[in-house]
C-alpha cells in the first residue's frame, strides 16, 4: 500500500512539473489542462487534435506518447492521465478490469493496416512472396514492436504466426518499445525489413512499401479510448467529445486512419 501511494505521488509530482514548466503566461485554474496518454502511432493525430481543440475553449492539451502497454501500466500505477488512447483494446480492457476507467466511456475511434516495409536501398524483389521473408532476411534482422507490450508487435506476431513464419523469423527479430522506434530503425537502414502501421508509412522517409498483410492474417487493428476514473474533469470530457465529433473524425482520417463505428 505504501509503495503504491509513493508511486502515485511521484507521478503527480512529475506531471505537475511537466504542466508548469512550459507555461509562463497568466495562471490557469487547476484542472483546466487535459492530460492525454496516447499510443506512439497516434503522435501526429493527437497533436493535431489537441492544437485544434486549444483554439476553441482555449484549454491546453498535454500529451504523452509511448507504447500502449507502457502507458496503461503507468496509469495503473497512478499516473494522472485524463484520457487514454490505445492502439488496441487489450490495454483498455486491462485498465477496465482494474476499475480505472469511467464506466461507459470506452469507445473505438479508428482502425489501421499492417505493412512490411524496407529501406529504399534494400533491393526490390520481383513478385514478392512474404513466405520467403526468412530467406530474404539472411543475416539481417526484422524490426517489430515487442509483442508483450506493444500493439503493433502483437499484430505483427499474430500475422507471422498465421502465415506460418513466426518460428523462423522470431530469432531474427529486433523487438522495440514502440512503433516509432521500429520506424526509426528501418529509416536509418539498420535493418532490411520492418513491420509498421500503414499510417506510419505515410509519414516515413527513405523507406518503401513491400507488402500489406492481409486483414485476415491478424486481429483487427482497432484504436480505442476512454476517460480515466477520478480524472474525468469537465475539460477532459470536452476533449473526449471533440475527438468523436465530425471535426475530430476529419482530422483522424486526414492522417490515414479509417473510421470505426461504435
Amino acid at each position: 500500500m505504501a509503495a503504491d501511494l509513493k508511486k502515485r505521488n511521484i507521478w503527480r509530482a512529475l506531471l505537475l512539473l511537466a504542466i508548469l514548466l512550459p507555461f509562463s503566461g497568466p495562471a490557469r485554474a487547476a484542472g483546466d489542462e487535459v492530460v492525454v496518454f496516447a499510443a506512439a502511432s497516434m503522435t501526429e493525430t493527437i497533436s493535431s487534435l489537441g492544437e485544434r481543440f486549444e483554439e476553441k475553449p482555449g484549454l491546453p492539451v498535454i500529451a504523452s506518447f509511448a507504447g500502449s502497454g507502457t502507458l496503461a501500466r503507468q496509469i495503473s500505477e497512478g499516473a494522472p492521465a485524463n484520457v487514454f488512447v490505445s492502439a488496441n483494446m487489450k490495454w483498455l480492457q486491462f485498465l477496465d478490469d482494474e476499475k480505472m476507467l469511467v464506466p461507459g466511456s470506452l469507445v473505438t475511434m479508428a482502425s489501421n493496416s499492417l505493412v512490411l516495409v524496407a529501406p529504399k536501398e534494400t533491393p526490390e524483389v520481383m513478385d514478392f512472396d512474404v513466405a520467403k521473408l526468412p530467406e530474404l532476411l539472411g543475416d539481417g534482422r526484422l524490426a517489430i514492436g515487442d509483442p508483450e507490450s506493444v500493439p503493433v508487435g502483437t499484430y505483427s506476431k499474430g500475422a507471422l504466426e498465421n502465415l506460418g513464419l513466426w518460428e523462423d523469423v522470431q530469432k531474427k527479430a529486433v523487438m522495440l518499445p514502440n512503433v516509432r522506434a521500429v520506424l526509426a530503425l528501418v529509416e536509418r537502414g539498420e535493418v532490411p525489413y520492418a513491420i509498421i502501421y500503414g499510417t506510419d508509412l505515410k509519414l516515413a522517409k527513405n523507406i518503401r512499401l513491400v507488402t500489406t498483410f492481409p486483414e485476415e492474417s491478424h486481429p483487427p487493428i482497432v484504436y480505442g479510448m476512454a476517460l480515466i476514473k477520478d480524472h474525468d474533469t469537465h475539460s477532459a470530457k470536452q476533449f473526449y467529445d471533440f475527438i468523436q465529433s465530425d471535426e475530430g473524425g476529419e482530422i483522424i482520417r486526414s492522417f490515414g486512419f479509417m473510421a470505426v463505428e461504435n
